[in-house]
């Protein structure tokens, strides 16, 4: 796929991986909540400290996902779809397999970005700096929305879903970030990240899972015998 986050040919190859990794770690930048069914909506600042507490205790994930990606320059829509592991602090893999395959991977140390068709494996460090403070804070485990955002409420025409709009009170890569949860269970439905470009990538979750364990082997690239290594890392 080719979603705002992707490289551009002229672009470092150190930034491009960086970029790309932004942008998945966004996507979870959300945490999942818990409200009643048909209990009455919450003020904004009960909805964000809710889903924060709510946040605190979720130590892994695992979902299917689709994500529909505007490049906001060319005015061009692409989708894609996948699977998705994330498991606190740090570790995250994104599993495209469609239309294009990839793999972005981050074992609390590296990134890694694998691409199968280009026979390609992009390493870069994982450090301080590396990223925006809320998408690292969020990444980490460690981000506090409340100190984090502003929030804002959303209601869409025909959606039940609550939403949330959350802008960083902070100099960001990201004009915001939109999140839908659902109201029975208050699970994560949708993500919304609009860049400072105008770019927008949604992704929207299914069959997700929480705090069934998960494997740190999940979160290591595999590739094959022959696979090209950009290794972008410091002494490498």
């Amino acid at each position: 796929m080719r979603s705002s986050y992707d490289r551009p040919r002229n672009e470092a190859p150190a930034r491009r991986l960086r970029r790309a990794a932004l942008g998945w770690i966004l996507f979870v930048a959300a945490p999942l909540g818990a409200l009643a069914s048909g209990a009455p909506e919450p003020s904004v600042d009960k909805l964000l400290a809710s889903i924060q507490k709510r946040y605190e205790s979720v130590r892994d994930i695992r979902a299917s996902f689709e994500q529909e990606a505007r490049v906001a320059s060319i005015d061009k829509t692409e989708r894609s779809s996948g699977q998705v592991a994330i498991q606190r602090p740090g570790r995250m893999r994104w599993e495209y397999s469609a239309p294009d395959r990839r793999i972005v991977a981050l074992d609390g140390e590296a990134i890694r970005m694998y691409l199968p068709d280009e026979q390609q494996l992009q390493i870069a460090p994982l450090q301080p700096g590396a990223f925006p403070p809320t998408a690292l804070e969020f990444l980490l485990g460690s981000g506090d929305l409340v100190r984090s955002f502003n929030a804002e409420a959303l209601h869409e025409d025909g959606r039940e879903e609550l939403g949330l709009r959350l802008r960083p009170k902070e100099d960001a890569s990201f004009e915001y970030i939109d999140l839908w949860v659902a109201r029975d269970g208050y699970q994560l439905r949708e993500s919304v990240v609009l860049d400072l470009f105008g770019n927008r990538t949604s992704v929207r979750f299914r069959d997700v899972s929480e705090n069934a364990g998960i494997d740190a082997a999940t979160f290591k690239v595999q590739v094959p015998e022959g696979t090209e290594t950009i290794d972008l890392r410091t002494g490498r």
